[in-house]
């Protein structure tokens, strides 16, 4: 059973999931679980393996979700059985620790600034995750997970899976339109979309007319990046990242110097 948990959970997060993984570590009395008895949470609360079911493993279930959903690395449980309403009188503790916790990032598209972006986020210690509906690009990238996909397919793919941040870079209008469609539906911490001012304002326009509300539209970092005065696609892999950074850490665009 064990094997079956770890090998479990080594897959979701493989594919770039979260896992709260839970391990029993002492119980008292007559407790439905057993001390080394481990079980893996999923933010959906999907599980594999079990600590005892009833009352106490719907309630760290709870936990464990609420703890993917906050970032947390580590936590404590401890119940009693009898507080829940169970029989057997006992009461169990132990830890979890959220596996693949490192803040994770789609970049939907494959051109030559998602190549550049890419390196510098898997630099940055990102899991990223492309999404391309073309499949001869895979073996660009090296440091990602790629998920061949047209727009119409990209919740059945689970492009979204696990990422809290989002750069929309594709080969055109219509397929940033596409993503930028399916990635307002999700709650992320950052949202980007590539292009000049005048496209970018064409696309939210689209949106607008839409109905999306002007709230949901407002969360796009769009054009992206930072104003470097540069279109190389490296650097802007880098305004872009920078961006994320400041969003991410809660930083300010300001130079540090004294002077």
């Amino acid at each position: 059973m064990t094997q079956n948990v770890l090998a479990f959970a080594a897959q979701k997060t493989e594919e770039g999931e979260k896992v709260a993984f839970i391990t029993v570590t002492a119980i008292s009395g007559s407790s439905p679980a057993s001390a080394g008895q481990v079980m893996a949470v999923l933010a959906d609360g999907s599980t594999a393996g079990t600590v005892g079911g009833g009352a106490s493993e719907y309630r760290l279930i709870k936990q464990a979700v609420q703890a993917i959903k906050d970032g947390t690395g580590v936590f404590e449980f401890a119940f009693d059985h009898a507080e829940e309403g169970m029989t057997c009188g006992g009461s169990l503790k132990g830890v979890g620790n959220v596996l693949g916790n490192q803040a994770s990032i789609a970049v939907f598209g494959g051109g030559h600034v998602a190549q550049s972006f890419v390196k510098v986020a898997a630099l940055t210690g990102f899991n990223v995750t492309v999404i391309e509906d073309r499949e001869e690009f895979a073996t660009d990238f090296k440091d990602a997970r790629y998920v061949v996909c047209t727009p119409d397919k990209y919740e059945e793919a689970g492009a979204l899976a696990g990422c809290d941040y989002a750069v929309i870079c594709t080969r055109g209008h219509r397929t940033d339109t596409d993503a930028l469609r399916y990635c307002l539906t999700k709650s992320l911490k950052y949202l980007g979309m590539i292009g000049s001012a005048k496209k970018t304002a064409t696309v939210l326009k689209i949106l607008r007319d839409e109905g999306v509300p002007d709230e949901v539209r407002e969360r796009v970092f769009a054009p992206i990046g930072l104003d470097i005065a540069s279109g190389a696609p490296a650097e802007i892999a880098i305004s872009i990242m920078a961006e994320i950074l400041l969003v991410k850490n809660r930083g300010k665009t300001a130079h540090k110097r004294a002077l």
